[in-house]
């Protein structure tokens, strides 16, 4: 823009100030809105990249729980579908940022090429304004000039004029334009950018809620008690163990329990069936068996004395039998554990 205050009216001047306040909220408005389309962009970038990285460590967490148990792999398995859904959240946030927000800011490069054309083309018509007073004041000041030449000069200084005027007016209404649709567009998309933050976040909260009390309900008792079953399978010997265990737990209970009569008397013992009397009566019945082989010429008087003899050893058998079996008695009869 051409500046020639020093021989401008106070009405040019007031058109300059005008037109350089125009271009400055034009050149803000293309360089800041321009940064933050450029940021928002690598934001998007980002939270791809972040959106993949999340959906890899899902794809894990889902590998992961194949390898466990069942109640760890069920939970597992939730919590990598949360954290899945979050990031269709995600994808969602980014494509709604690129529709909403990016897009209509790029658009704003236009709108200042567009104001800034205008800006130019007024000023251009300002200077030839000038430039065509300075000729009227130029022709003016000669002695002797040519009437006719001023005349024109001065018809096309009003030309001038009223295109200055008009080129004003119309610079004026495309910047009231241009800073209307501004406010309202920064109102708008950052409103969208805040409403579609939220949104995820809203969601992404319900997912996470969700996947915290699936992951609060895990059993950790419950699973550390399989982990130790697996740890320490029980064997044979284990087996063996417990019925040892159960078996000395029941001999110690009919130990406790009060005898029975039957078991305090102890069993009479039959007198035959002593071993030493039968020993001791085998041995007679040898003794006899050869007597009768000595004596079948003896008389009958001889075998008669010889049973006397056989009958009176037979008492004495019995008598020592009632010996050996009378210490006997005093013994207590045993029980047997079970």
């Amino acid at each position: 823009m051409i500046s020639r205050r020093g021989h401008a009216s106070p009405e040019a001047r007031a058109r300059e100030d005008q037109t350089r306040f125009i271009e400055d909220s034009v050149k803000k408005v293309d360089k800041h809105f321009g940064s933050i389309c450029n940021e928002l962009g690598s934001v998007c970038r980002k939270t791809g990249r972040l959106r993949d990285k999340y959906d890899n460590v899902a794809k894990l967490c889902v590998e992961y729980a194949k390898t466990e148990p069942e109640p760890l792999k069920t939970s597992m398995t939730h919590f990598a579908e949360r954290l899945s859904a979050i990031q269709d959240y995600r994808d969602a946030q980014i494509q709604r940022l690129e529709h909403k927000v990016i897009n209509p800011l790029t658009t704003y490069g236009k709108e200042c090429k567009h104001t800034q054309a205008n800006l130019k083309s007024s000023i251009k018509t300002r200077n030839e304004e000038m430039k065509q007073h300075d000729k009227v004041e130029t022709l003016r000041n000669k002695s002797g000039g040519d009437r006719h030449a001023l005349t024109q000069a001065e018809a096309e200084l009003q030309r001038r004029m009223v295109d200055v005027e008009r080129t004003t007016r119309v610079l004026e209404e495309t910047a009231d334009k241009f800073e209307s649709k501004k406010i309202q567009d920064l109102k708008k998309i950052f409103m969208e950018f805040i409403k579609v933050e939220m949104l995820f976040h809203a969601k992404a909260l319900e997912q996470y809620s969700a996947a915290f009390n699936g992951m609060q309900n895990i059993q950790e008792e419950e699973h550390i008690a399989m982990f130790r079953n697996t740890l320490r399978p029980t064997t044979n010997m284990q087996n063996r163990m417990d019925l040892v265990n159960q078996t000395a737990d029941m001999s110690l209970g009919d130990a406790n329990r009060p005898a029975t009569n039957q078991q305090l008397e102890p069993t009479p013992r039959p007198r035959n069936s002593a071993q030493p009397s039968d020993q001791h009566t085998s041995r007679s019945r040898d003794q006899e068996d050869d007597e009768d082989d000595d004596d079948d010429y003896d008389s009958e008087e001889d075998s008669q004395e010889y049973d006397d003899d056989e009958e009176d050893d037979d008492d004495e058998d019995e008598d020592d039998d009632v010996e050996e079996i009378s210490p006997q008695r005093n013994q207590r009869a045993r029980t047997k554990p079970w």
